[in-house]
């Protein structure tokens, strides 16, 4: 946008006051002028009239008129005098000189004529003097001119002298201020005015020079917090990384880029969504791009991060980033490398739930799930066999609890190998086993079920009835299985374990290396152990 000079501005305001003044003046100077003159000429009419009707008295009273004529003709000599009339007292025209044009404007003066003596003073005729206005016009517009000229130079001298003294007092300080303030913009470096004075200019300066000083104090501690945020961003030993509203990367810490295994030019202007992967059931993707659009506060969100070896589990935190006029800039997110934390709370929850020896479920395990279904179901349909093996005791005392392990072993795998891929199996502790079986997944009658039970437990027992051979040795061993089903039998977890046990304990008392269905005259308490 083009600046139009206040120098010039200035000038072209005063010129039609200045213009207005002069104008005023010549008019006042002209009206008193044409006064002074019409009273002049008045004064001078009324003196050359009294005079020559002074003179021509005697002659005209006498009759004397060549008197007349050089009197007259002398009057003539007068160039404001066009014209001059003699009457005598009968108004007849006794001398006429001079003549006046049609449209001449003239002025008319009469005057009487007396004849006077020692003794009487009587009228002797008219005097009639005819003046003209052309040298008055003349004059006047001579003098007019004049003060014209003089105006004119007046009104000159005064714009000039006020114009050199706008520019030293106006035009000059506001110049340096102008300069100032471009320099200021195109270096990027505050410019102070060199400009002193006590005037309200000199005021508007002192304070802009001030605001120029508080700036470059608030400049310098805005860079040195700049420089300390980019030192505390880039030194730092976390993983930190800024994105802009849309997930485009605007900035990576040199950790960041250390520790993963990036390059920083790899990173910057990338999308973050490319390098991210869901964990879990919500959408990463999803929940950070509502935190960037609504400006909010992400915590601990998990997710998988693609690295140039591999991909990472990772936790993010954001916060919102603003700049120093409060308006979003983005999010600045921190990263917190959780893969060997996920490894290891996998490593516990596998022992936690796994049996060390066999692989299978352990007592943990499989409380868990059988509470389950009786959680979330108010009445599942369950069948549960309970195994305990037959003579497994006198293996493990006569062979040594090493040959016992690797049966317990070869049991886990014979049983796996004869019952459906979902069903829960379980090692209890010692030689005690148990399968869960979801009926509702089945969708068999009641007597289809048992059935279906009988063969897996007939498997199972054709299974251990197979001897083993363990280092060398041929074991035999065989197995007692109690069979219970809810809710035909049980109503919670607690029951369908006890009357498992109980039926258990049954095929104990049928031989052993036999099965049993819990019945209600069996009780509900099981007997003391049997070897």
């Amino acid at each position: 946008m083009g600046v139009r000079s206040l120098h010039s501005k200035f000038f072209l305001s005063l010129m039609p006051i200045v213009l207005g003044i002069a104008l005023m003046t010549i008019g006042v100077f002209a009206f008193l002028s044409i006064e002074r003159f019409e009273n002049q000429l008045q004064e001078k009419e009324k003196a050359l009239s009294a005079a020559l009707a002074q003179v021509l008295g005697e002659p005209l009273w006498n009759y004397q008129y060549e008197t007349l004529v050089q009197l007259v003709s002398v009057a003539m000599t007068d160039p404001d005098i066009v014209q001059v009339r003699i009457l005598d007292e009968g108004g007849n025209e006794v001398l006429v000189k001079g003549n006046v044009a049609d449209n001449e404007r003239v002025d008319r003066r009469s005057q009487r004529i007396f004849y006077h003596n020692a003794h009487i003073e009587q009228s002797a005729g008219l005097l009639q003097i005819s003046f003209g206005r052309q040298r008055l016009r003349d004059e006047l517009l001579g003098r007019v001119f004049q003060e014209l000229i003089l105006i004119v130079f007046m009104s000159a001298g005064f714009l000039v002298c006020v114009l050199l003294i706008s520019r030293y007092v106006i035009h000059k300080p506001l110049s340096e201020l102008l300069l100032a303030m471009k320099q200021s913009q195109a270096k990027g470096v505050l410019q102070p005015v060199q400009w002193r004075s006590d005037d309200e200019i000199g005021y508007i300066i002192h304070q802009y020079n001030l605001m120029q000083e508080s700036l470059s104090v608030k400049e310098r501690q805005l860079e040195l917090s700049r420089s300390r945020y980019r030192t505390l961003y880039h030194s730092t030993p976390a993983l930190m990384l800024s994105v802009n509203m849309q997930g485009k990367i605007l900035e990576v810490s040199d950790y960041f880029c250390k520790e993963l295994g990036f390059a920083p030019d790899q990173l910057l202007g990338t999308s973050l969504w490319r390098y991210l992967d869901d964990h879990g059931s919500k959408s990463v993707h999803q929940v950070l791009e509502q935190a960037l659009l609504k400006e909010e506060v992400i915590r601990e969100l998990q997710a998988c991060f693609h690295l140039p070896r591999g991909r990472i589990d990772i936790l993010i935190t954001a916060v919102p980033q603003y700049d120093e006029l409060s308006e979003y800039q983005g999010h600045l997110l921190v990263l917190s490398d959780i893969t060997q934390l996920n490894q290891a709370y996998q490593l516990i929850e596998h022992q936690a739930n796994v049996d060390h020896l066999t692989g299978l479920a352990n007592r943990n395990r499989f409380q868990q799930d059988i509470d389950r279904y009786f959680i979330e179901q108010q009445h599942p349909r369950l069948s549960l066999l309970f195994i305990d093996l037959d003579g497994f005791k006198l293996v493990n005392d006569t062979r040594g609890h090493l040959v016992g392990d690797q049966l317990l072993v070869v049991v886990a795998k014979r049983m796996l190998n004869v019952v459906p891929p979902d069903v829960l199996v379980a090692r209890l502790g010692g030689d005690e086993f148990a399968i869960l079986i979801d009926d509702s997944t089945l969708d068999l009658t009641l007597d289809e079920l048992a059935l279906k039970l009988e063969q897996l437990g007939e498997s199972i027992l054709q299974q251990m009835a197979m001897p083993f051979k363990i280092s060398g040795h041929a074991l035999c061993i065989s197995a007692s299985i109690g069979i219970a089903c809810a809710p035909m039998h049980a109503t919670s977890s607690v029951e369908l374990l006890q009357y498992a046990d109980i039926a258990m304990y049954q095929a104990k008392r049928q031989g052993k290396n036999a099965f049993a269905f819990y019945h209600e005259t069996h009780g509900s308490e099981p007997p003391s152990e049997q070897g």
